[in-house]
Protein backbone atom coordinates (compact mmCIF):
# COMPACT_ATOMS: atom_id res chain seq x y z
CA UNK A 1 0.00 0.00 0.00
CA UNK A 2 1.25 3.41 -0.52
CA UNK A 3 0.70 6.43 1.27
CA UNK A 4 1.18 9.55 0.30
CA UNK A 5 3.90 12.10 2.22
CA UNK A 6 2.28 15.20 0.51
CA UNK A 7 1.70 18.32 3.11
CA UNK A 8 -1.28 19.55 3.55
CA UNK A 9 0.37 23.10 4.06
CA UNK A 10 2.23 22.16 6.97
CA UNK A 11 6.00 23.23 6.92
CA UNK A 12 6.61 19.99 8.89
CA UNK A 13 6.01 16.30 8.50
CA UNK A 14 5.14 14.81 10.57
CA UNK A 15 6.87 11.75 12.22
CA UNK A 16 4.63 8.72 10.73
CA UNK A 17 2.79 8.80 8.02
CA UNK A 18 -1.18 9.20 8.82
CA UNK A 19 -3.04 5.95 8.65
CA UNK A 20 -0.13 4.14 9.92
CA UNK A 21 -1.46 0.19 10.01
CA UNK A 22 -0.79 -1.00 13.75
CA UNK A 23 1.67 -4.49 13.73
CA UNK A 24 4.31 -2.76 11.52
CA UNK A 25 7.42 -1.48 12.09
CA UNK A 26 8.53 1.95 11.15
CA UNK A 27 11.65 4.57 11.47
CA UNK A 28 10.39 8.10 12.04
CA UNK A 29 11.43 10.74 9.75
CA UNK A 30 14.38 12.39 10.72
CA UNK A 31 13.87 16.25 11.35
CA UNK A 32 16.35 18.48 10.20
CA UNK A 33 18.89 20.03 12.87
CA UNK A 34 21.50 22.19 13.21
CA UNK A 35 24.25 19.64 12.79
CA UNK A 36 27.62 19.44 15.10
CA UNK A 37 30.98 21.45 13.87
CA UNK A 38 32.66 19.46 11.60
CA UNK A 39 35.62 18.62 14.53
CA UNK A 40 32.80 17.69 17.50
CA UNK A 41 30.93 15.31 14.75
CA UNK A 42 34.42 13.64 14.09
CA UNK A 43 34.60 13.12 17.36
CA UNK A 44 30.92 12.07 18.42
CA UNK A 45 30.35 9.26 15.75
CA UNK A 46 27.24 11.95 14.40
CA UNK A 47 27.20 14.48 12.78
CA UNK A 48 23.30 15.49 14.52
CA UNK A 49 22.61 15.97 18.12
CA UNK A 50 19.58 14.16 18.30
CA UNK A 51 21.58 10.93 17.25
CA UNK A 52 24.04 11.42 19.41
CA UNK A 53 22.87 8.21 22.20
CA UNK A 54 25.40 7.02 24.81
CA UNK A 55 26.41 3.69 24.94
CA UNK A 56 26.02 2.39 28.45
CA UNK A 57 26.57 -1.24 27.66
CA UNK A 58 29.42 -3.82 29.16
CA UNK A 59 31.06 -7.06 28.80
CA UNK A 60 28.93 -10.02 30.46
CA UNK A 61 31.58 -12.61 31.48
CA UNK A 62 30.31 -16.01 32.31
CA UNK A 63 29.95 -15.13 36.14
CA UNK A 64 27.53 -12.54 35.84
CA UNK A 65 24.90 -14.78 33.50
CA UNK A 66 24.20 -17.44 36.36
Amino acid sequence: MYISMKSSGNSEMSAFPAETPIGMCYVPFQQWETPYAENIALERGTMFPSLDLPFCGKEVSCDERK
